[in-house]
């Protein structure tokens, strides 16, 4: 559903009355013009795309000591999605009025906030399951309760899984192409097994990497002492000593939001989070012939699975539109209580002195 702001104080009511259900927390992303998707930057191009690792690993050495504080690879990431490198992190706040604000400081066109959640919209993850021929998948991610509930989709900036993806954001192309070969062939196989079976391969996996006997997936727990897989757990270990040689590969293609870690008062007062959009596999295939654009449709169906749709309309999202003339007088009164530039950039002195000026040039 799409509502129109003109005032801070209608955005605040229509925001009370779209967040009532307290099962689930609610994030807010803005953007200051109304662009055609809500894709991460690294998104943005196939030569970005197909560089992530050289990108990472070219600022880390090119500034090493801006890193010295950060604990994982997904801090590193984070940090680096603060500093405007493309990254596969999507910004996202849990204060609303910030979210506001990105989507009236600039821009010529329409204001736009978007609203995720941290529970996934079940018809849209079955969709993306079913457009890759999983259909049977989507029973690995019902909620489950006992020592095998997994969630899948809030996660923290020092979890192994969080450590795991960012580390995979580092791996060459080579690397990727073959770890997603492997990863695809697990999928096609656990959707096998559920319809067969009648079985999840999620009940199992507390001990499924100590079961020595023969099983079903014997090919998968061996293709984990592959170089990609050994590679890749050996830069997670890089940070994590006591990481083992094992990953849950329901894990990696959902998308999650991610809490963080405060490494700077601009992180800490826009109340920041990130969803980390996750890897789709097929671009790194090399025997797969992948338009680009279906590339970033697929991110986009991936990042939906977050997204707050019109229970109404289930095929709408809801959607702030703030209307470019109303973008001026909005950020006056965000101003007025407290969030300007100064607040949501800290550390950004020259904008302080820029503000101070036309403070008095308006007078």
């Amino acid at each position: 559903m799409i509502h129109n702001i003109q005032t801070v104080s209608t955005y605040i009511e229509e925001i009370e009355k779209l967040i009532n259900d307290k099962k689930q927390n609610y994030y807010f992303r803005g953007q200051d013009d109304a662009f055609s998707n809500t894709l991460p930057s690294v998104f943005r191009s196939r030569k970005l795309l197909d560089n992530e690792d050289n990108m990472f690993n070219d600022f880390l050495m090119a500034d090493p000591q801006l890193f010295e504080k950060c604990r994982t690879n997904f801090e590193r990431m984070a940090l680096m999605e603060h500093y405007h490198l493309p990254t596969r992190l999507l910004d996202v706040s849990s204060n609303p009025l910030i979210a506001l604000f990105f989507a009236v400081k600039g821009g010529q066109g329409n204001g736009e906030v978007y609203v995720y959640k941290d529970r996934p919209n079940r018809e849209k993850l079955a969709k993306m399951l079913d457009e890759r021929g999983w259909h049977n998948l989507i029973a690995e991610y019902k909620f489950k309760s006992g020592l095998t509930n997994h969630n899948y989709f809030k996660k923290n900036a020092f979890s192994n899984e969080m450590q795991l993806e960012s580390s995979l954001a580092r791996q060459s192309m080579a690397d990727k192409s073959a770890f997603f070969q492997t990863i695809k062939n697990f999928y096609q196989l656990d959707d096998r097994y559920v319809a067969h079976q009648h079985r999840l391969w999620s009940n199992d996996y507390l001990n499924y990497f100590e079961n020595e006997d023969g099983n079903y997936f014997a090919r998968f727990k061996h293709d984990l002492h592959s170089l990609p897989f050994l590679r890749l757990f050996e830069e997670a270990k890089r940070d994590i000593p006591s990481f083992e040689n094992k990953l849950n590969p329901l894990e990696l293609i959902v998308p999650k939001i991610v809490t963080v870690r405060r490494m700077s008062r601009r992180m800490e007062n826009q109340q920041g989070l990130f969803l980390f959009v996750p890897f789709i596999g097929d671009e790194y295939d090399q025997a797969v012939e992948v338009d680009y654009a279906e590339v970033e449709r697929q991110a986009q169906l991936a990042i939906d699975i977050l997204s707050l749709y019109n229970p109404e309309k289930p095929d709408e999202k809801e959607k702030y539109i703030i209307p470019a003339q109303y973008k001026r007088s909005i950020l006056d009164e965000l101003a007025k209580l407290g969030i300007d530039y100064s607040f949501i950039y800290p550390e950004d002195h020259a904008k302080k002195a820029e503000m101070i000026k036309d403070r008095y040039l308006g007078l």
